[in-house]
């Protein structure tokens, strides 16, 4: 997903999206205003990959950290694995491998790419949104789906750029903390991803060294998108 959208060239204009219920958009207000003054976020992750080809989905686990707009996957298991990302680029890191990809954000996903906490504005600008029940996200989110002040939308993209890559993604937030749960992004191709998230803590005081990463000595850095583009 990440090459893909790094190096998808512009496609079709975006669509006008239909206007909000007004209910609806004041909610996602609140919730847009409470994220807003989140200064750091922690939280372990689950993410199951499901494909065509597989009988079982592919699952992940680890821990993701926010400040700013730096963001730090650290994948535990099966393999570990660090994401790393800052708005202009996306740095992948395999230990085994002693390898570091990375990966340029394009400028119209820089304010959604890798980040557990996109701002509305953001959102607005790429996609439209409707309503869900939470009962709908509970095959993907499970119980977190029945907890107080739960709001679910879906969100499809309106732009061809997008479109190439994104069908359609669920989200569960919790209203009143102003904090995502569990999202669910269906691709052009029908995979689903799902990303739980739980034990999730705000404003724990991070600092830039808790989400930094730098290439260890002795890897090799690579640039495949460069490549690529000649």
């Amino acid at each position: 997903m990440l090459r893909s959208v790094a190096a998808a060239p512009d496609a079709a204009p975006a669509s006008q999206p239909a206007a909000l219920d007004p209910a609806f958009e004041a909610k996602l207000k609140d919730v847009d205003a409470k994220a807003g003054a989140v200064t750091d976020f922690t939280a372990r992750f689950t993410q199951k990959k499901y494909t065509a080809l597989l009988r079982k989905p592919l699952v992940s686990g680890g821990t993701v950290k926010v400040l700013g707009s730096a963001v730090r996957w650290d994948t535990e298991r099966p393999e570990p694995a660090v994401l790393h990302a800052d708005g202009k680029e996306v740095r992948l890191y395999y230990p085994k491998q002693k390898l570091v990809e990375v990966y340029p954000i394009d400028k119209r996903m820089s304010d959604l790419a890798a980040s557990p906490l996109p701002r509305l504005p953001a959102l607005k600008a790429s996609f439209a949104f409707a309503p869900l029940a939470p009962a709908d996200m509970k095959p993907d989110a499970g119980d977190l789906a029945d907890g107080p002040d739960r709001l679910a939308v879906r969100l499809t993209p309106t732009g061809g750029f997008l479109k190439q890559h994104i069908a359609e993604v669920r989200v569960l937030l919790d209203a009143k903390a102003g904090l995502m749960l569990c999202v669910v992004t269906v691709d052009a191709e029908g995979d689903r991803t799902v990303i739980r998230f739980d034990d999730v803590k705000l404003n724990t005081g991070l600092k830039p060294v808790d989400v930094a990463f730098a290439p260890p000595a002795g890897v090799k850095v690579s640039r495949p998108l460069e490549a690529v583009g000649g």
